[in-house]
């Protein structure tokens, strides 16, 4: 079962120029970088942009839309019973997330996600390099907040 959607993702050989329509003609700031994508976080998705996956033949320009599922290989197994081939069989990547690839009828690519990173591929308050970004995750906004309720609480008790 489909639980949530966690990205859109464009493929093309012009990424530099879509980073540059996405970041600086839409204002959607410097996107994060992490397994060789571009991720721009637009509410709870991410749009990403990267110069394709040499695993999977198509050509470029394409879109693909990347879900996330309770079970990836009951779901595989589902869509192959309805005769849906696959352009990428399961495979775990070293975070222990698990991907399968197919295509709807229109040849859009539709990527399959489980495993403990899929849902939140990855923190938001760090970038893939480690680096600190502009965006703070909800726990690190909650204690950001109760920080300020105490400095605040101390000011009023010293007057």
């Amino acid at each position: 079962m489909v639980t949530a959607i966690r990205a859109i993702v464009h493929s093309s050989p012009s990424r530099s120029d879509l980073v540059r329509f996405y970041r600086d003609g839409l204002g959607l700031g410097d996107p994060d970088h992490l397994h060789g994508e571009e991720l721009f976080q637009v509410g709870d998705l991410h749009l990403g942009v990267n110069s394709g996956d040499g695993r999977v033949r198509g050509s470029l320009p394409r879109v693909s839309i990347t879900f996330v599922v309770d079970d990836l290989d009951e779901q595989v197994e589902h869509l192959r019973g309805l005769g849906v081939p696959f352009d990428l069989d399961p495979t775990q990547d070293s975070s222990g997330t698990r991907r399968a690839i197919c295509r709807d009828p229109d040849g859009n690519f539709v990527v399959l996600l489980s495993g403990p990173r899929a849902a939140g591929a990855r923190k938001r308050d760090t970038i893939g390099d480690g680096k600190a970004s502009k965006k703070l995750s909800k726990k690190a906004l909650k204690q950001k907040l109760k920080k300020a309720k105490k400095a605040k609480k101390k000011e009023k008790k010293k007057r």
